[in-house]
């Protein structure tokens, strides 16, 4: 794999968070805007990249490859669990963070910086297989991790908050759709109408800058004096964003499996904490500012990990 094409391709999406540091310290986004635009995002342009991404891809010959990569969506999901209990048992926090970092362990953001990332690097054939991922972590999100959230809340002296009676409901939502709908239409090779495709051409062409630039407001709102003096986040970014994805792809790079359902595997263990993980402790009462840091943090690590990721595959 070429890391120089890899490397080009972070700086760029770099220049892109950039530009959303330099508009979020200019104020010309607010704080509203900001929450308006990520459910743009979110909801709208992500989920039609997500259908673009399988449009007129031909299924054939690649049972066997979505197989592999179910494999290893199950098997990535399962890893997580059990690492976010040894990432804890290596880092030692508070009692009160104990379950936050196995939130921030589990949910990657497999999506919003995900997709942009990968199919950067491996072409947007590579959707098919990123779209079953967004399915396991919305299936697990809603209900093993609200459960892991309110724990949270509690071991930190708080009672979670009565917001997490309907999380069967909010699993249906536009990303769990879209990635169902791309299923479909790639394994049952819908036709798709040329005006409808130029659509999605055009809206999902505007999902990278945007999320992107959301990211980079993102950094622009935390503390970063308190994030770069926090130890912990340090340690946790290190293990998760380095040693575990290397690790993994050493140990399991022999096997006879595609190497773009491999590479999509190893990114995705390569990628910074998601987003949604400080939405849902927040709505617990939890500690959101221990969210914060490592979503950050990891963020901005991954500019250098990911190209030092790819060096091993």
């Amino acid at each position: 794999m070429n890391v120089q094409i890899i490397l080009s391709q972070m700086l760029m999406l770099l220049a892109m968070m950039l530009v959303g540091y330099f508009v979020w310290k200019k104020e010309w986004l607010s704080e509203v805007t900001y929450q308006h635009l990520s459910k743009i995002v979110v909801n709208i342009f992500n989920p039609i990249l997500v259908i673009y991404g399988v449009m007129g891809k031909s299924s054939g010959g690649t049972s066997q490859l979505l197989l592999q990569n179910v494999g290893f969506v199950i098997f990535f999901y399962l890893f997580m669990i059990v690492f976010g209990i040894v990432l804890v048992l290596i880092i030692r926090p508070i009692k009160a963070q104990r379950k936050i970092y196995r939130l921030m362990t589990l949910f990657p953001n497999v999506g919003f910086m995900g997709i942009p990332v990968i199919t950067s690097i491996f072409g947007t054939e590579s959707m098919i297989y990123i779209v079953f991922y967004m399915l396991g972590y919305n299936l697990l999100l809603y209900t093993y991790g609200l459960l892991l959230a309110g724990k949270a809340a509690i071991d930190g002296g708080c009672m979670p908050k009565e917001k997490q009676g309907g999380q069967w409901k909010r699993m249906i939502n536009p990303g769990v759709i879209a990635s169902v709908l791309a299923v479909v239409i790639f394994v049952f090779q819908m036709p798709v109408p040329t005006a409808v495709m130029t659509f999605c051409d055009y809206m999902g062409n505007a999902t990278i800058p945007l999320s992107m630039i959301l990211i980079g407001a993102s950094i622009a709102r935390a503390d970063l004096k308190n994030i770069f003096t926090n130890v912990e986040a340090y340690i946790f970014t290190i293990l998760k964003m380095v040693v575990l994805p290397i690790g993994m792809i050493l140990l399991l790079k022999r096997l006879p499996v595609d190497p773009v359902v491999f590479g999509v595997f190893a990114l995705q263990l390569a990628m910074p904490v998601g987003s949604i993980v400080t939405l849902i402790v927040k709505e617990s009462g939890a500690d959101e500012i221990c969210c914060t840091n490592g979503i950050v943090l990891s963020t901005l690590a991954s500019i250098v990990t990911i190209p030092l990721v790819c060096m091993f595959l």
